[in-house]
């Protein structure tokens, strides 16, 4: 301690100092003791102040520093400050030797209900009075020895060495007994209890010693000087040291004690042989034994008292607990060291049908299934729940949640507490949303999820099914219905296959299966699930029907890629019309991505420039130069290349949007018609439209305002329309033909020759221009017969009803001299060359400019 180096140097000045002052050296040692004394006593009135709290050395230890200052309870003020009352005393007492006989007792007393009330010595008042009665009843059983036995052998003693012998052994006693039995911290108690037995021996050594003797003065001095530092020490130690949270010290009866039968035995055995020697006992002997045994009483009384009030605590508490525990549906089970059952709770019968007899003293592990015994840790506590199976009186396996404590260090429990909660709700719940996020919840069938989870990574051929026709069952009968047809053909599905296939629904009306078998089996199987969804649904309130298409493909490459392939397969079934079975084909699927391909690329195709036009040009064969061209529509796809204008518009028809097709060709036609006729190039120029186009609402004013906004003129522009869209329906033609002529736009029959349009229809159709087909002309007889007289019947009967003959399809010079034999004035063909871009129609018109 900083103290005792500082306490030593004081009293040494004043020893070495006090003899050339003229103090003789016994009045030396007091003097130094009392200063001793002062300072301890100042620190400790400074400390109870509150002035700081330092370093556990106290106030100056070398490298403290100053910190916060915290205000101490009351009950420790009170503590430090009869403390420093007594050791002021005590240094008072060892100067003041007239004031020594009342001093010295207030300063013990002092002292002792300082030490008392000294944190870490008792934990409350009522304990430091039972700390009190215990050091008195253990000091007047060793009064009494000492009194018997030494006291009374030299006489009788006279009040000043009684008083101050029983004091004495009262004070010691009570320092000794509160350091012993102090709980938290003991090392600083017994510190402080050390120093106020030194101090209240050194006091009764003043008193008591003899006069004139140096020897006892110097002992009394020292006793003074290491009292006060050790009590000032454990002080500090007491109020600095910061203590955790313990287990309070419980007293307990004295009978039995080691402290109080060690000197009832020497008391009594001292008035015994007393009795024996003597014959007889002091009066005072007897009345400090009466004293003695009364002491006892009336401690182990007070004690009677307390422990009734504390079983009474914890009877309230031990009710407490088994109403929690009793109304809890967690089952608490405690072990013992050897992890077997100790304890269970009575919730452990309600909940899991366990009685105490089948469980108690089991090891806990033995109800545990082995497969979840290894994760459960039972000897150290879980950080988190773990998941198990426990075996319940019945013999059955319930999931329930193990928690785990471990309050082995802690010795009210002694074990380990474990936590098992019946899980069995949740598990259910649990297992529940699973086979809801497994399945669809209409058909009780797999859900696409779990069809392509289902498909990784295996082979064999997946099935798939579309009902056809269930959207009118829907509309015509209600969703209701619609529910209980979908039920039914899940419920035929899974009657057909076999025990390892998986079925699954993945929409509104399709349905797939996976099976393992082969090729020939798995359309084995689709064939049976063909009839039986083909077969009539008998539902409450209708008489159904319904077909259906199947598709087939392997499974493998990829649970997606396998789906996919199957529903391209089952497109092909359904456009091939009802109750098909088709199987999947790469040549198909080529096609079928290339039509896919295209039809999202075509509605904005214009917009990227992707669109053009070729221009085939048509020739007056008597002159042979070019009067007109066609334009041909043209799509440069960036990926699949140019794209035939027949499929353009297949897709175009199947999109709804040839009118914009058609519009976008006749103004990027009319535009280069009319740079052309800027530029002093005399040329009609010919479109090609569908029936649709042209029936349309507002065709023929979208012409005019094209012609307007090109500045063409009407006759100028020819309206082409192929014989095969009229068919038979020459009705439908008739009107919007008339009306694009009344326009001033001329029109034209295209592939006449091939259709079903006969000569004589001719007369009813609102035509200018007849293009022929080739196949009127190319096949000339060598007898001069066959294709020459039709030709020339055709061009004749042209010419009487004022309609232009161009012959379509030249390819060779022959060609060319059966149609002008014919009299043909215009034809087109590869003969003048093929469809063409602007610039080389532009080349070959300079080129003919300069002949």
């Amino acid at each position: 301690m900083a103290s005792a180096p500082l306490t030593l140097t004081v009293a040494a000045a004043v020893l070495v100092g006090g003899p050339p002052l003229g103090l003789p050296a016994g009045v030396a040692v007091l003097v130094a003791a009392a200063a001793a004394a002062t300072l301890h006593a100042a620190w400790l009135l400074r400390l109870a102040a509150g002035a700081g709290r330092r370093h556990p050395d106290g106030p100056g230890a070398e490298g403290a520093g100053a910190v916060t200052p915290k205000p101490l309870p009351r009950g420790t003020v009170f503590s430090l400050a009869a403390l420093a009352a007594g050791v002021f005393g005590a240094g008072v007492s060892a100067v003041a030797t007239p004031l020594a006989g009342y001093l010295a007792p207030v300063a013990g007393a002092a002292l002792v209900a300082g030490l008392l009330k000294l944190p870490g010595v008792t934990v409350d008042t009522p304990g430091a009075i039972r700390r009190a009665l215990d050091g008195v009843c253990v000091a007047l059983w060793k009064f009494l020895t000492l009194l018997v036995l030494v006291l009374e052998q030299q006489g009788e003693p006279g009040p000043t060495v009684f008083t101050t012998c029983l004091l004495a052994v009262v004070g010691i006693t009570v320092a000794v007994v509160s350091g012993v039995r102090a709980p938290l911290p003991r090392w600083a108690a017994v510190t402080a209890a050390g120093g106020v037995a030194l101090l209240v021996l050194g006091l009764a050594v003043l008193r008591l010693r003899p006069a004139g003797n140096g020897t006892w003065l110097l002992v009394a001095g020292g006793l003074l000087v290491l009292g006060s530092v050790l009590v000032w020490a454990g002080a500090c130690r007491s109020v600095y040291v910061d203590r955790q949270p313990g287990r309070p010290a419980t007293d307990g009866i004295l009978i039995g004690d080691p402290l109080l039968v060690a000197p009832v035995l020497a008391g009594a055995a001292a008035v015994l042989y007393a009795l024996v020697s003597r014959g007889q006992i002091g009066t005072p002997a007897m009345a400090v034994g009466t004293l003695a045994v009364l002491a006892v009483a009336v401690r182990e009384l007070l004690e009677a008292v307390a422990l009734r009030r504390y079983s009474g605590r914890l009877d309230a508490q031990e009710a407490t607990f088994r109403t929690l525990v009793a109304g809890s549906s967690d089952v608490i089970v405690v072990l013992d060291r050897d992890l077997s059952v100790r304890w269970q709770s009575a919730a452990a019968a309600r909940q899991f049908g366990l009685s105490d007899q089948d469980v108690v003293g089991r090891p806990l592990r033995q109800l545990l299934h082995p497969g979840d015994a290894a994760a459960v840790v039972l000897d150290r506590t879980s950080p988190q729940p773990v998941r198990a199976r426990l075996q319940d009186g019945f013999g059955a396996w319930r999931p329930v949640e193990v928690s785990v404590t471990d309050e082995r260090g802690n010795p009210e429990v002694d074990g380990v507490v474990v936590h098992l909660r019946d899980v069995t709700a949740q598990q259910d719940l649990e297992h529940s949303l699973q086979r809801t996020q497994r399945t669809d919840p209409l058909t009780g069938l797999a859900n696409r999820g779990t069809l392509l989870a289902h498909l990784e990574g295996r082979t064999g051929h997946l099935v798939m099914i579309g009902l056809d026709g269930f959207a009118g069952v829907n509309d015509l009968h209600g969703a209701d219905v619609g529910d209980a047809m979908l039920v039914e053909a899940a419920a035929r599905i899974r009657g057909a296959i076999g025990t390892g296939d998986v079925a699954a629904r993945l929409n509104g009306d399709e349905f797939a299966v996976y099976t393992e078998v082969d090729k020939v089996h798995a359309f084995t199987l689709a064939t049976r699930l063909l009839g039986d969804l083909g077969e009539p649904y008998r539902l409450p309130g209708a008489d159904l029907q319904l077909s259906a298409g199947i598709g087939l493909a392997p499974a493998g490459g990829g649970a997606e890629e396998s789906l996919r392939r199957a529903g391209l397969a089952l497109r092909r079934a359904k456009r091939g019309g009802r109750g098909k079975v088709e199987w999947h084909d790469a040549a198909v699927e080529d096609a079928y991505v290339r039509r896919a391909t295209l039809e999202q690329h075509l509605p904005q195709a214009a917009e990227r420039g992707e669109l053009d036009l070729a221009y085939h040009p048509v020739y007056d064969l008597v002159e042979g130069h070019p009067v007109g061209v066609e334009a041909l529509l043209r799509w440069r796809h960036p990926t699949l290349g140019t794209v035939p204008p027949k499929e353009t518009l297949e897709v175009a028809r199947e999109l709804g949007i040839t009118g914009e097709i058609h519009d976008w060709v006749l103004n990027r036609a009319c535009r280069q018609l009319s740079s052309w006729q800027h530029e002093g190039y005399r040329l009609w120029m010919s479109v090609n439209v569908e029936i649709d186009d042209l029936v349309a609402e507002g065709f023929a004013g979208r012409l005019s305002l094209t012609l307007d906004s090109h500045q063409i003129d009407p006759p100028d522009l020819v309206v082409e329309l192929s014989e095969r869209e009229i068919g038979a329906d020459l009705d439908r033609a008739v009107e919007p033909l008339a009306t694009v002529r009344a326009v001033g736009v001329r029109t034209a029959l295209d592939g006449f020759g091939t259709g079903a349009t006969s000569l004589a229809h001719l007369r009813r159709l609102p035509t200018d221009v007849l293009k022929v087909d080739g196949a009127l002309f190319v096949s000339q007889p060598a007898a001069g017969g066959g294709a020459a007289p039709i030709m020339d019947v055709v061009v004749k009967l042209a010419q009487r009803l004022n309609v232009t003959v161009v012959a379509h399809g030249l390819e060779v010079e022959r060609h060319l001299e059966v149609v002008r034999t014919a009299g043909c004035r215009y034809g087109q063909g590869h003969y003048y060359g093929t469809p063409a871009p602007a610039e080389r129609i532009e080349a070959a018109l300079v080129r003919q400019r300069t002949w």
